[in-house]
């Protein structure tokens, strides 16, 4: 292990910290927007802005070029995803490991939402390395991005995963943050979710910051359409999927709020498996020509729609955070969203920084009643501006780089303890289990990945931001 550092911070002082941190993602090249991957980034920068090092742990992509992975960096052999171009799963080999071994790594970050996890459970049964996993996914919203059409949605298909596959799942995770030195989930919400599934190592809730000089638009062009009003701009920011509720923000539209705000208009930013599906379902409804779909863009270019919208909606129930809320909130535009439980939740104040609507249980008046806030907000400029102000301070308050790094630094500490008193050195076979179970669930997935159609992701190209690190060296 490395010695310790020392790091000052305004009038807070850690001493004994890790000094080498890695980074387990999903992701070396991040190719499309992801939250998760941007959150990895921006840890990456302020850790080695605060003088550790730090290495990260992913999949391999063919092709990448070096100046698109992070400077520091252990790659795994990986098989692609078929049906979700840019995603590779990584799999263990014996110079992999090796090299992640000889890394010499003082703690693991484990943020990541696939079996990627047992190489932080490896590294700590093997080297006795802390480990701190990053719950990313809720699975019971994202299982059906895998199945095709024909099965969507079917009731068979549906009750098979929900009463059955999800909730071994769900336990297979739990069993291996058990395994860890504790968890970090992004909302009090997952808190007790993992806590009801039988997580039993310490959880600390560390909302994600934003990254405040990516939000600072450097362009003052307006990057919306010719025909959106200002006053009337509604805006959305997500991955074009079936989890993100795009069908039904686009049905709340047409049914309940294009009819009385004939100027409104619905901006729709991103790319995603689904995209062509939700151009199409806005013809259909009638509302063409007044829902605008100008594709993904860089993180750092964002920004100029949320500074030139004037509300965000967000329809999404599967977020464990909701990074989109959190810029958006963070540029002073309101969001009216639906109540998640979860990391939407976790960052809206209901008639505070914007509106929060109960999904359910009946869809129908819920969805009447989320088009009343929106109108509401709509028409009522000192409402909004309201408002905007306390969204602004509020999001500052909630997600200040600094204090989410403070977080974590003291979750690093506390792990580091939780693992000098917990952890003992396996046998053979308790090194190897966790190897096993990575590589059969990768491959299973990467099986499955087969059953739908490639999806056509960030079609227009635009280019995400690399790691930006500070030094030149790479173990590539």
């Amino acid at each position: 292990m490395s010695p310790p550092i020392r790091v000052t911070h305004g009038t807070s002082a850690y001493s004994e910290l890790p000094r080498h941190i890695g980074i387990i993602n999903d992701y070396l090249r991040v190719p499309y927007a992801n939250g998760s991957s941007f959150a990895s980034q921006f840890l990456y920068k302020e850790f080695t802005a605060r003088g550790h090092d730090v290495t990260v742990l992913g999949p391999h992509e063919p092709g990448a070029r070096s100046d698109e992975l992070p400077p520091h960096r252990v790659p795994f052999g990986s098989l692609a995803l078929h049906n979700h171009p840019g995603l590779f799963l990584a799999l263990p080999s014996r110079e992999a490991l090796s090299r992640a071994i000889n890394a010499k790594l003082d703690v693991v970050l484990a943020q990541t939402g696939s079996a990627l996890l047992e190489l932080g459970v490896w590294l700590r049964q093997s080297a006795g390395v802390p480990l701190l996993c990053v719950n990313t996914i809720h699975m019971p919203s994202v299982y059906n991005v895998m199945l095709p059409d024909s099965l969507n949605g079917r009731k068979q298909v549906t009750e098979l995963f929900d009463e059955g596959i999800i909730p071994q799942l769900e336990q297979l995770t739990a069993s291996a943050y058990n395994l860890s030195d504790g968890l970090v989930v992004l909302s009090a919400g997952l808190e007790r979710y993992w806590r009801n599934r039988g997580v039993t190592v310490p959880i600390h809730v560390i909302p994600r910051s934003v990254q405040p000089s990516m939000l600072q638009s450097r362009d003052a062009t307006d990057p919306f359409a010719s025909t959106a009003q200002r006053g009337q701009r509604l805006l959305c920011v997500c991955r074009h999927a079936r989890e993100k509720g795009v069908d039904r923000l686009l049905h709340i539209f047409a049914e309940y709020i294009a009819p009385r705000a004939p100027a409104a208009t619905l901006t729709l930013v991103g790319d995603g498996t689904e995209h062509d599906v939700f151009v199409a379902l806005a013809k259909d409804l009638g509302v063409a020509d007044r829902v605008h779909f100008p594709g993904e863009y860089p993180l750092g270019e964002v920004a100029r729609f949320y500074e030139n919208a004037d509300l965000f909606l967000y329809a999404s129930l599967s977020e464990t955070y909701g990074q989109v809320v959190s810029e958006a909130l963070w540029c002073g535009l309101p969001v009216v969203a639906f109540e998640d439980s979860m990391g939407v939740s976790q960052q809206l104040e209901d008639r505070n920084n914007g509106r929060l609507i109960a999904p359910g249980p009946q869809a129908a008046r819920a969805d009447s009643e989320f088009a009343e806030a929106v109108l509401g907000l709509l028409s009522d400029t000192e409402a909004r501006a309201a408002y905007s102000a306390r969204a602004a301070r509020l999001a500052r308050e909630r997600s200040d780089p600094d204090l989410c790094i403070r977080r974590y630094y003291a979750a690093f500490l506390d792990a580091r303890a939780h693992c000098a008193q917990s952890f003992r050195p396996g046998g053979l076979s308790s090194r190897a289990l966790p190897l096993v179970r990575w590589a059969t669930l990768h491959t299973l997935l990467a099986g499955l990945g087969r059953v739908r159609a490639p999806a056509i992701l960030n079609r227009h190209g635009r280019s995400q931001p690399n790691w930006e690190a500070s030094s030149a060296r790479a173990s590539a």
